[in-house]
């Protein structure tokens, strides 16, 4: 560094009668500022597509805390212990919390999917790969889409899991809702994996799934004007309200 340092000035003669200054390189005026240096960091066609992919997210008046954490999620900025040992934070262990079976990537801990996807078919779970998958959690999404029937292969990717779980419906009110389902449970399951971890309480999937639903029904009573279920009747009723 030091001699790379000395290269960098080798042509420049010092100015006895001069000021030193420090300038900022990518602003015309010389001194720093944060305008220049989000210019230089946004990039303009990642950020159209962005602002696109999360549309949906913004517009669902949400809590804030909810919010950020989908935007930190689809980021793969939630800190699971593959991202913090990519961050070079050393672990006891970085096997999923919940199984100890695999290592804890937002697939396996929110989805019960480790690196590969699964096919449901015939009421039956069908691998594309050999691998150990998170049962406590992935039987929370089994559940949901037994409410209304549904099958299908779900991908890995959060953004794609989130279309994929929440854009199958003719009706947008109906896939609202769902997109409100998919953000509660999986905020809750993080929230009850970080109680295990921090608090030594422990990870009930049924726990999980009612906090999911209290906050899904909470989140629909403050959005859709006329919705005046009350939560009892609402949970017992899940696959004509979510249908």
């Amino acid at each position: 560094m030091a001699a790379a340092f000395m290269a960098d000035i080798v042509e420049f003669q010092i100015q006895p009668a001069s000021r030193d200054l420090l300038l900022w390189g990518l602003d015309t005026v010389g001194p720093y500022s944060t305008k220049a240096a989000y210019s230089f960091l946004k990039d303009d066609d990642n950020q159209v597509t962005e602002d696109s992919d999360f549309k949906s997210i913004w517009n669902l008046k949400i809590p804030p805390r909810a919010s950020a954490f989908s935007w930190r999620l689809f980021k793969n900025r939630i800190p699971t212990k593959v991202n913090l040992r990519r961050r070079h934070v050393e672990l006891p262990s970085y096997n999923c919390p919940l199984c100890d079976e695999e290592e804890e990537t937002a697939g396996h801990i929110l989805w019960g999917l480790a690196d590969s996807t699964f096919v449901i078919l015939n009421l039956q779970y069908i691998y594309l790969e050999l691998e150990i998958n998170c049962e406590k959690t992935r039987s929370l999404w089994w559940e949901t889409m037994r409410w209304v029937n549904r099958v299908g292969s779900y991908s890995i990717d959060p953004k794609n899991h989130f279309l994929q779980f929440t854009q199958w419906n003719s009706k947008d009110s109906t896939n609202k809702r769902w997109e409100f389902l998919w953000l509660a449970l999986s905020f809750s399951i993080w929230y009850h994996r970080n109680a295990k971890i921090f608090k030594n309480q422990p990870f009930t999937p049924e726990k999980v799934m009612d906090d999911a639903l209290f906050h899904t029904w909470s989140w629909i009573k403050c959005v859709e004007k006329d919705f005046q279920m009350h939560f009892n009747f609402w949970s017992t009723n899940l696959k004509d309200v979510l249908s």
